[in-house]
């Protein structure tokens, strides 16, 4: 795999559009009328008020995952809208009442001081306080000081914690580094994640990430294993001579999907050269969107 640049290389903001932030007094009276024990609510927004040095942010976070239940949420449409405001793929279904509640009381620190305090308790946190605190990053008013941890964040292994900075997750869209976006995506095709869920995947497709991939799918081959259909979306756009033999073969020797994605690219292209060869071998152009497929291509899993 590509290897992670320089942390001098990283925060890439073309493209970024600036977002409301997030009224944490909102979000913190939602989360006490979501609470339904009257002690457990008062307790949780007495913790809320009582961060000012970070042993206590610590304890307190802490404490949330532990009394907080973990349940779904009754999402009022005005909050739902403003955290889609701020981080537009936002999965609802996927945060439960203590996620919120990490969410608040993370949002509660002072952003001045937060930076080194989050880094810290990241570092000795466990597998579903990583995913809260990378899921909620793109919500803290100077997200973007928070870059190199997310970039730290997709060299791991675990699924889960990988997930919540790629698939659903605006961040690494607003802040990565072309090659720190590059090697998460391979990492997601790598890891065969499902890569329709990563937020403007298409805004950030470049020449790089093509030859990157080019180069894996052609590893992958020689070593008598398959590349997921998704791969060719990356490359729709780019279309050459070697991309093109690629293309042919998989339209002729690989599965329907496969063979779905590689039409896509050649329609895409509008190459003379290749929308003949299509005409020619009688192959039927795919009329499902990019996420369709990756939809159908996870369903098959």
């Amino acid at each position: 795999m590509a290897a992670i640049p320089h942390k001098s290389e990283y925060l890439h903001t073309q493209g970024m559009d600036k977002a409301n932030k997030i009224d944490r007094d909102q979000l913190l009276a939602f989360c006490i009328k979501e609470i339904d024990q009257p002690q457990l609510a008062e307790w949780f927004h007495e913790k809320c008020n009582d961060l000012e040095v970070p042993r206590k942010f610590f304890i307190n976070f802490g404490l949330v995952g532990r009394r907080i239940p973990r349940r779904p949420i009754q999402w009022k449409e005005e909050l739902e809208r403003q955290l889609r405001g701020i981080n537009p793929p936002f999965d609802s279904a996927s945060w439960t009442l203590d996620d919120l509640c990490r969410l608040t009381v993370m949002l509660s620190l002072d952003p001045s001081k937060n930076r080194e305090v989050i880094s810290t308790l990241l570092s000795a946190a466990d597998m579903r306080e990583q995913v809260v605190i990378y899921k909620s990053l793109p919500f803290l008013s100077n997200a973007e000081e928070f870059v190199w941890l997310a970039i730290d964040g997709i060299r791991t292994n675990m699924v889960d914690v990988f997930d919540a900075i790629a698939l659903y997750n605006i961040y690494p869209y607003r802040y990565f580094s072309e090659d720190a976006w590059n090697q998460m995506v391979l990492k997601a095709i790598f890891m065969e994640r499902p890569i329709y869920q990563i937020a403007r995947i298409d805004d950030r497709k470049n020449q790089k990430l093509v030859d990157i991939l080019y180069d894996f799918s052609h590893e992958r081959w020689s070593a008598s294993r398959s590349v997921t259909p998704e791969l060719w979306r990356l490359v729709s756009g780019y279309l050459n001579d070697a991309i093109f033999d690629d293309l042919k073969n998989v339209i002729n020797k690989d599965t329907p999907l496969a063979r779905e994605a590689a039409t896509k690219v050649i329609a895409e292209s509008n190459d003379a050269e290749a929308l003949q060869w299509i005409k020619e071998a009688g192959v039927s152009i795919s009329k499902h969107s990019w996420d369709e497929i990756g939809k159908l291509i996870f369903e098959e899993k």
